[in-house]
């Protein structure tokens, strides 16, 4: 993913590199991006929302090159 095309709110999933672009790699994981900046994304991870909430739960910063929009 382009930083151009990140939007707040965006559904994104996160690839790792490890992951070679599979998408069904067990390490894959499914969000919402909270921000971003020049340089990454900030996104609050489904397993983490489900437990704490979007309030109590950390975005955590990603490349957007390891992003991927969530359809």
């Amino acid at each position: 993913m382009n930083l151009s095309d990140v939007k707040a709110n965006m559904r994104v999933v996160y690839i790792p590199t490890h992951a070679f672009g599979d998408l069904n790699h067990a390490d894959v994981e499914h969000g919402k991006v909270s921000s971003f900046n020049q340089i990454n994304v900030f996104v609050k991870f489904d397993k983490q929302l489900s437990k704490f909430g979007w309030e109590g739960t950390t975005s955590q910063a990603c490349s957007p090159e390891d992003l991927v929009q969530d359809s």
